[in-house]
């Protein structure tokens, strides 16, 4: 075999030249000299087997034994990667090494190329993708994917080398792809850039440039309109998971194009076996375990925020926000801590199957609360699927442009292929940069977009029969309560929009994820679940344990009010609201009878450079004669690729209702370092004993925390993904410097293939509870699996010591867990069920303490695009409650939308009073019927 390679090796040697010519030029494919790295100089990588059949190994060794040989004959310096070389054995993905190590190779030995590739054969067929990568410039300069029978290997070979060489040499017969009507596309745009005004760190980054058109396309996820033979092309993408940067193993084509008004994108996504195909009817920002293709804009290039739109094989819409705040390669965010904004797993919105594909490395998400209008379709097709997106730049914010002064914005293209552990990007994504927004692309040359202001004016109209039970008389008391609501949106500039809500109405909202509340030392946080205030919801947070606006704490508004936006580098944010909670009293000589209450909020960020920034934030509550004020401010610094800085100072100004007054600061500061094997990080919090807010969330005052972390991944490729052990350490102290709370913990995560994810940890805590130090040993086990597109499962469990809070405190048996699964037996259905249990047993006597058990279910059907029905089910065996809830919804668009509903909640009746309800079995306490319906007139 190694003879009929040296005989390929003749034909390879005729295109050297070419390649030659090509990389000496750099100034002309790159856009920038480079004198500093020899030219002739390139390192050759064994390809990668993606198929993984071991009796195809050879051939990986053999094209890049080839290819080297070639260019070594026409006096080019062509390096492998010997171990010895470097000084830690390189991270090896299938059978190619990471861009990140070709890099660091790169820099020791003076290489300025590097080619690297893959192989998959499927039965007798072989497809060969090669990439030259432009390690200078950290970006695939160019490549070439051929398809052929197995039995013509050396033909192929040499085909690829020809058509990669003769492509970058701007000849005839580089990259063969054809438009969706069969015409020829337009050769996919990818450049790297100079450093020019508002790159900033996506210098070297690959571009595009839409086409503009006169003709929209009609959005019927159909690619036989005219406009997409003309529309420009891109259809080189790489893996940003399992592979770093390996070639994405199913071919993806993007066109897009633009007028004054909307920017459209036609989406073809191929697959060599239709059994990896994943797409589902479902509602709305549900499309997590599905195969979806997400466009990422950050329209201000400030790696700050990125609008994202995804669409899946049927055309079902998902829209998020992504906030580098909150943004990790592995989720979106927030996850569930205080302040977070993030939902459990289970939730019924992404649920399980979005916290797995956060844990298993796929891009961000953010956060979907977030809604916008746009337009899009999708159909099944013999080889994949294909969809069709129009995106108003109305549902979007950028900065204003003169007449013909072109836009430049951050851009990305990713595809999801749950089956295949797989996500592809069109700009490449290295583990070894910690950040997902500072490695997206750009989109350019977007020129005379439309100036009118944008008007949203959404009317809604609520009725409710609600009906209660009199635990005095035994009689069910009912009322019906109509009610009208109005929510305006004002776009002031392109970049600075004004909300306003009066008599806001939120009766179809889902109820909060449950969680056990028997035997709780700290108060427990619920997020926010109400459009009005999550959106815009990110230029409010801060750093720190503590969270300064908790939207939750305005219970009842009557009115409210909101602007943000950008203006040159400064991010503003103002909420007003006026809530009528306070008020409600029973007693009507209460002088805080028919009052409300006043909240103010605002926020000042200015953004430094990629994704580092100095804040102002000032919240102001006014109740009677109290009133809570807190004012802070904060920053956030990236230092370098993998590390980051958070502080934050707040003082706090309190008076209650009482009278008493309190002043108290809070401070934070966190050093955090995200490698691609090494992380780590330390912060340290302070909460003053006189802090409060009434706007805010606070679990505990009088502390003084450190915390430490450190990790390590190992990433193999193949079955394990990755895996590595963790350690964290902390201490608690009060302002008097007593210690309060230790805690250390070590353990072990790993990722598998299959969507599986495992951890295991054990802890070894000390907590001061009551004048005692307790010390407990806990262990803890979870972890998760999405292996088809009808189950998707996990979850975890917690054993060890725990403290019994009460007058008499004591060190028991504790078992906590939850249980979660994502059942989808046909396109149409979907069901969550989560269950959560907890159970503590006094160690002196063996007896049962308490045993909590929550069973909730949130089953959806959707019949149509449009419409579907939901229901949520909860049982607590702690309260004895059930609760229901029945919903059908007619959604036209973001806006528009038919809510009809049905609520019930029951409980065991001897628990709601003994004597009149002397029986175990449930009895209904409330029920409710309502309808909804809001109409979206956009201007």
């Amino acid at each position: 075999m190694c003879q009929r390679f040296k005989i390929a090796r003749m034909s390879v040697a005729r295109c050297v030249t070419a390649a030659v010519c090509f990389l000496g030029v750099a100034t002309t494919a790159f856009g920038q000299e480079v004198t500093t790295v020899p030219d002739r100089t390139i390192f050759v990588s064994p390809f990668a087997n993606i198929s993984q059949d071991p009796a195809d190994t050879w051939l990986g060794e053999g094209i890049a034994e080839t290819i080297q040989a070639a260019l070594e004959a026409e006096g080019m310096t062509a390096l492998d990667i010997p171990s010895r070389s470097v000084p830690e054995p390189p991270m090896v993905l299938g059978d190619a090494v990471g861009i990140d190590r070709l890099e660091e190779f790169g820099r020791r030995e003076d290489a300025r190329w590097a080619v690297i590739g893959g192989y998959q054969r499927i039965g007798d067929q072989l497809r060969i993708t090669v990439q030259l990568v432009d390690l200078f410039a950290q970006v695939v300069a160019h490549s070439v994917r051929l398809d052929g029978d197995r039995n013509e290997i050396f033909e192929l070979q040499d085909r690829v080398v020809e058509e990669l060489l003769g492509g970058l040499s701007g000849q005839p017969g580089s990259v063969g792809t054809t438009g969706p009507a069969g015409a020829p596309a337009p050769t996919p745009r990818r450049e790297t850039l100079g450093a020019g005004p508002g790159a900033g760190i996506l210098t070297g980054r690959p571009s595009v440039r839409p086409t503009r058109t006169t003709t929209p396309p009609r959005i019927d996820g159909r690619l036989d309109d005219p406009v997409w033979q003309e529309a420009t092309t891109l259809n080189e993408f790489v893996q940003q998971r399992p592979l770093d940067r390996a070639p994405a193993t199913e071919e993806t084509e993007v066109y897009i194009t633009y007028d004054n008004s909307n920017l459209y994108f036609g989406i073809y996504v191929h697959y060599s076996d239709a059994a990896f195909i994943r797409a589902n009817r479902t509602d709305r920002d549900q499309t997590f375990s599905d195969d979806t293709v997400a466009v990422y804009f950050d329209p201000f290039l400030d790696q700050q925020r990125a609008y994202i739109f995804s669409v899946n094989g049927y055309g079902v819409q998902a829209d998020s926000l992504l906030e580098s705040s909150t943004e990790r390669l592995g989720g979106g965010g927030g996850g569930a801590r205080p302040g977070g904004g993030g939902r459990s797993p289970g939730s019924g919105r992404g649920g399980m199957s979005a916290a797995l594909a956060a844990s298993l490395g796929a891009p961000p998400t953010g956060d979907m609360s977030w809604d916008a209008l746009f337009v899009s379709n999708g159909t099944l097709v013999h080889d994949g699927w294909t969809a069709e997106m129009a995106i108003p730049f109305k549902s979007l914010r950028y900065p204003r442009r003169d007449a013909d002064e072109p836009h430049r914005w951050g851009f990305q293209i990713v595809r999801t292929i749950p089956s295949k552990d797989e996500a592809d990007v069109w700009a490449p994504v290295s583990r070894g940069v910690a950040g997902f927004l500072t490695q997206m692309g750009l989109l350019e040359g977007l020129t005379n977009l439309s100036t009118s202001r944008n008007l949203e004016i959404l009317p809604t109209f609520t009725a409710i029969q609600f009906g209660a039970l009199d635990t005095e008389t035994g009689a069910f008391d009912e009322e019906t309560q109509p009610e009208g609501a109005l929510n305006v949106k004002y776009g002031v500039t392109p970049n600075l929009t004004a909300d306003f809500t009066y008599n806001p109405d939120f009766s179809q909202i889902e109820s909060d994820m449950p969680q056990v509340e028997v035997n709780q030392r700290f108060p427990l946080f619920f997020p926010e679940l109400r459009p009005f205030f999550l959106e815009g919801q990110e230029v409010f947070t801060v750093p720190g344990e503590v969270t300064l606006l908790h939207t939750r704490t305005i219970v009842d508004p009557r009115y409210g009010g909101k602007l943000t936006g950008k203006v040159g580098n400064t991010t503003l944010g103002v909420l007003v609201a006026n809530d009528e909670a306070p008020g409600k009293r029973d007693d009507s000589a209460d002088p805080a009878f028919g009052k409300t209450s006043q909240v103010f909020v605002g926020r000042a960020r200015y953004d430094l450079y990629a994704e580092s920034s100095i804040g102002f934030l000032a919240t102001d509550r006014e109740f009677l004669d109290g009133y809570s004020r807190v004012v802070g401010v904060d920053g956030r610094f990236r230092l370098g690729q993998t590390s980051s800085l958070t502080m934050l100072y707040a003082g706090s100004q309190h008076r209650d209702e009482e009278g008493v007054e309190r002043a108290g600061p809070t401070a934070h500061v966190a050093y955090a370092r995200q490698g691609r094997n090494l992380s780590y990080g330390a912060s340290l919090d302070t909460v003053d004993p006189d802090f409060r807010t009434d706007t805010g969330f606070v679990q505990r005052v009088n502390t003084r925390t450190t915390r430490t972390n450190v990790s390590y991944r190992w990433w193999p490729g193949n079955k394990i993904i990755n895996w590595g052990p963790l350690a964290n350490y902390a201490r608690i102290y009060n302002f008097q410097g007593t210690l309060q709370d230790e805690q250390a913990s070590a353990g072990v995560r790993a990722t598998f293939a299959n969507n599986i994810i495992t951890v295991a940890n054990v802890n070894r805590d000390m907590e001061r509870f009551g004048g005692i130090n307790f010390r407990k040993t806990t262990g803890f086990i979870g972890g998760g699996v999405s292996a088809s597109r009808k189950l998707a499962f996990g979850g975890f469990i917690n054993w060890g010591d725990q403290i019994r809070f009460s007058d008499s405190p004591f060190l028991g048996r504790s078992v906590t867990g939850t249980a979660f699964a994502n059942l989808r037996p046909m396109s149409r259905l979907s069901a969550d069920l989560t269950l959560i249990t907890s159970r503590l047993r006094d160690p002196r006597d063996d007896s049962l303490v308490f045993d909590v058990r929550i069973l909730r279910t949130f089953t959806t059907y959707q019949f149509t695009r449009r419409l579907s029905v939901r229901n949520i089910t909860e049982y607590n065996s702690s309260s004895r409650t059930l609760e229901a809830n029945v919903l059908f919804a007619y959604r036209v668009n973001a806006g528009t939308v038919f809510f009809l509903g049905y609520d019930d909640n029951y409980q065991q009746a001897d628990l709601i009073d003994p004597l009149r309800f002397p029986y175990t079995s449930l009895k209904q306490t409330n029920r409710a019927f309502f309808t909804k319906l809001s109409y979206l007139f956009r201007y």
